[in-house]
């Protein structure tokens, strides 16, 4: 018997015999994306743990199960790794007896532009392409040589409390498009589907924010919360309408509008992207390692897969 297994069961055997009333079992189960139990993740475990409310490190058995003790009706910190899997990370004080965590493989992360950028229009109510490999404005307002979207904002800023703004998404192929993917309940570093969708692409897309006085509420017609967008673009097609080319990719999070006008600026918004160069690949694991993009600033840089 290992020293950990010794220390873990005399643990056990301590919260049954002398502190049941204030101490319980956790039990964690540990499985890939299939339900399939995973052998060897290391699971860390921080909160009032142990009976001096130690966090606790261990792997879990050949059944993918992770066994201490806890303090009743506290919240746990779980933290679970394994090579060639995504970090998952969870906080919660349920279901502690009996509680199972997924661990998502990794299938194929790849190399991508990836960037959260900030990007500044020159002028409103102008549909102006937007080259994602150069992260800029095609010409004549940037870089870019290929429109692979079209961005077109309007709006008007009094203040923090008075504003609205209207951005319109199109783009230059009818196959071409985008898709809003839901928050889903995943803890996994990696949350968006493994491949792009392959059909259901619109190709425009409205998103509207406003606020009128001190005393209202901000107005959205899209939902903040979401996981974010998966996008085709230079999309080719046969004599059958039958695709045979096309550049695929995610935006993070919601893209954020301003409408407020500043130097060499009307308007601006925020977003972070992940652009696959490769053509007709729909991974959207991205391999921080590979950004493609070079010399990103800090708060341009992208670590999440």
């Amino acid at each position: 018997m290992t020293f950990n297994k010794w220390l873990k069961l005399s643990l056990l055997i301590i919260c049954t015999t002398r502190c049941a009333g204030g101490f319980t079992t956790v039990k964690v189960k540990v499985v890939d994306q299939d339900g399939l139990a995973i052998e060897g993740a290391e699971v860390f475990a921080g909160g009032q743990l142990g009976v001096d409310g130690e966090n606790i490190k261990d792997l879990t058995d050949k059944e993918g199960v992770f066994r201490t003790i806890g303090r009743k009706n506290l919240a746990v910190v779980f933290r679970v790794n394994k090579e060639g899997y995504y970090q998952t990370k969870l906080r919660t004080n349920k279901n502690l007896q009996n509680l199972i965590i997924e661990l998502r493989k990794k299938k194929k992360p790849t190399a991508m532009y990836a960037k959260t950028h900030i990007l500044r229009f020159p002028k409103k109510q102008a549909s102006i392409g937007f080259d994602f490999e150069q992260a800029d404005w095609v010409a004549p307002y940037g870089k870019g040589s290929t429109a692979h979207i079209y961005f077109n904002l309007d709006g008007e800023y009094v203040d923090m409390w008075n504003h609205h703004s209207e951005l319109n998404i199109t783009f230059p192929n009818s196959l071409d498009g985008i898709i809003e993917v839901s928050k889903n309940t995943s803890t996994s570093e990696f949350k968006f589907p493994y491949l792009a969708y392959s059909q259901s692409y619109k190709n425009s897309l409205v998103l509207k924010k406003s606020r009128e006085g001190l005393e209202s509420k901000r107005l959205l017609n899209y939902d903040e919360s979401a996981l974010g967008y998966i996008f085709r673009v230079n999309t080719e097609i046969n004599s059958d309408g039958e695709i045979i080319n096309a550049n695929y990719g995610k935006i993070l999070g919601y893209i954020n509008t301003s409408s407020q006008v500043k130097k060499k600026s009307a308007g601006a918004i925020r977003f972070t992207y992940y652009y696959n160069p490769a053509p007709n690949d729909r991974s959207l694991e991205f391999d921080w390692r590979e950004n493609l993009f070079r010399d990103l600033e800090h708060e341009e840089k992208v670590y999440e897969p």
